[in-house]
């Protein structure tokens, strides 16, 4: 064991009493306030958005936050039975990159700077809410989508032919989260995502140009009676 390691064990078995009561705090109270902080900010933006009609569900803390055009799926598609989501053709979803074999361990730390991963907002463009296609003819028309709306990835999305655009999201300033959260005003130190927002909302009437594409070419799956 090197010297570091050591050194790391010592100081964990002396702290262990204060790094169970942080580990308590970071995946209850910390967390919940943060990330419904976030949540808030995001219905906030869906609620307003005047381009279109957004609905969306918002539970970061116990489930995931995720939204999406009402025209993107159709009457039979609700967002708490998962049975349903076949009648979904498109959505946005506060999420992690996940580019890297390391993981973190608590979510929250992919909002600040760290070594292993960042938060992003993703388009998913939903291949299980159209016909069955194969999966050469599905890459080929993502990738000539990206092709043909260069000004998603101007805006800083990242492309992956699987069908998904995703914009990292600025890791948030620790100091400010701080000052925030003791403040009780922690929309204020979420700034990073409300510009990740913006970007999004520009980005919007391009993703939905592919959405109506992609029902052009390919269909909607037909609904079960």
């Amino acid at each position: 064991m090197s010297n570091s390691n050591t050194n790391a064990a010592k100081l964990i078995i002396e702290n262990i009493q204060l790094l169970e009561q942080a580990n308590n705090l970071l995946n209850g109270e910390l967390s919940e306030k943060i990330f419904n902080a976030v949540d808030n900010l995001i219905e906030e933006f869906v609620e307003n958005f005047n381009d279109d009609s957004l609905i969306g569900s918002y539970d970061f803390h116990e489930n995931e936050t995720w939204f999406l055009s009402s025209k993107w799926k159709n009457e039979d598609f609700d967002f708490e039975d998962s049975k349903t989501w076949k009648n979904l053709y498109a959505f946005y979803e506060l999420t992690n990159e996940g580019e890297n074999d390391e993981t973190n361990n608590w979510w929250l730390t992919n909002f600040f700077i760290n070594d292993n991963d960042r938060m992003i907002l993703n388009f998913a463009l939903w291949k299980n809410g159209f016909n069955k296609t194969f999966a050469k003819e599905w890459k080929e028309f993502v990738i000539a989508m990206n092709k043909q709306y260069p000004q998603i990835e101007q805006l800083g999305f990242k492309f992956n032919p699987e069908g998904n655009w995703y914009l990292l999201i600025t890791s948030l300033d620790k100091q400010t989260v701080i000052y925030n959260y003791e403040h009780n005003t922690l929309e204020d130190a979420l700034t990073p995502i409300t510009d990740a927002l913006d970007k999004l909302k520009q980005a919007h009437p391009y993703f939905d140009e592919i959405v109506q594409a992609a029902i052009a070419k390919f269909g909607l799956i037909e609904n079960e009676e």
